[in-house]
């Protein structure tokens, strides 16, 4: 299943997908997605491939997530069974690669969000650069934060999973490291080095070969302002997280709760209601396999709603960053509609 904008080669015991779509930072197509899955699973079973490199073929983006325009277009002419194979498309390319019986190792250079944040944490190796920019910018397009995040982020203290998933935060190496969300920070200029040697190197000698290169990547900028997010994201209401951040940013003059007050404030309360009650599920949804289960039915219920044409509108189609939510407030959000989005009757499942 060759194609330009996804290459899969073999390098003595090893195999290596490159995602080759730079002008689109790397989204996932539903063909990217469906040739990913034959690959992975031919490899499963070949005896002569010992471990597997998944790696962007330019240093802007490793993967920016799905396809989202072409979602969005379907979602415009009320396709919603053809969006129901795009994600499941998505879904099995993060599931054969968390289920692949060897190691998986991602070099996540660049951009690395949404589905991209989830083909990171679906593999066994994580390893991030000085230019990573993770994050689950969800809420900015009326989705939710999908691909496992909530056993990814939900693995993270509880006031950080939320900080992250409600306001899409963008977070760089350290803070990866300090959050368990990669193994090894490598400097981007020997990213290259790194993957010629992990395409060279025999299985059993992948961590050594990541400890050779990997580097410090200093301080975790999140940790400095642990007491901030602790305090406003405490609790169980989206509301007052809102307002204590905005109390916070006026009483303390802080850049931080400024930035979350103004998230909480302009992006998807449906978003932030649902991933809430997510990571709150974390007793019940604690691997990736069953956290893909579970976003499957979430993403066709909350692609059938308006705001997800609205947000992809704003952000991606018009760029003009307006929408108009519905409802609009986290305030507006009762309980009885984040269960409708959450039941699962009638909907297909994942496998």
């Amino acid at each position: 299943m060759q194609q330009d904008d996804i290459l899969f080669s073999t390098h003595g015991n090893a195999g290596l997908v490159l995602m080759n779509k730079p002008s689109a930072l790397n989204d996932i197509s539903f063909d990217m997605a469906s040739a990913i899955v034959a690959q992975l699973t031919a490899w499963a079973t070949d005896d002569s491939i010992g471990h597997v490199v998944l790696a962007g073929s330019e240093a802007r983006a490793f993967c920016a997530g799905g396809d989202i325009r072409d979602l969005y277009r379907m979602a415009g002419e009320g396709d919603h069974d053809g969006m129901a194979v795009c994600f499941r498309a998505e879904y099995m390319a993060h599931l054969v690669i968390a289920e692949f019986p060897k190691p998986v190792i991602s070099l996540a250079d660049g951009i690395v969000m949404g589905g991209g944040a989830g083909m990171l944490q679906a593999s066994s190796h994580a390893i991030v650069t000085d230019k990573t920019r993770f994050a689950m910018p969800d809420s900015s397009i009326g989705l939710f934060p999908d691909a496992g995040a909530s056993v990814f982020l939900g693995r993270c203290p509880r006031p950080l999973a939320l900080c992250l998933g409600m306001t899409g935060r963008i977070i760089g190496a350290a803070d990866c490291l300090m959050l368990g969300l990669a193994q090894a920070m490598v400097p981007a200029d020997s990213i290259d080095d790194l993957r010629a040697a992990l395409l060279a190197c025999d299985t059993a000698e992948i961590d050594t070969v990541i400890a050779r290169h990997r580097a410090d990547p200093g301080a975790a900028p999140l940790q400095a302002h642990r007491t901030e997010i602790d305090h406003i994201f405490s609790g169980d209401d989206p509301v007052q997280m809102r307002d204590r951040a905005g109390d916070m940013a006026r009483l303390k003059a802080s850049n931080l709760a400024a930035d979350i007050h103004e998230a909480l404030s302009l992006k998807c309360p449906m978003t932030m209601h649902v991933f809430l009650r997510l990571v709150d599920m974390g007793d019940t949804i604690t691997d990736i396999p069953a956290a893909l289960m579970l976003d499957y039915h979430l993403a066709l219920r909350m692609t059938r709603r308006d705001d997800f044409r609205e947000g992809v509108r704003a952000v991606l189609v018009d760029k003009t960053n307006d929408a108009s939510w519905n409802p609009a407030r986290l305030e507006d959000i009762e309980p009885s509609m984040v269960d409708a989005i959450f039941d699962r009757d009638g909907l297909p499942n994942l496998r």
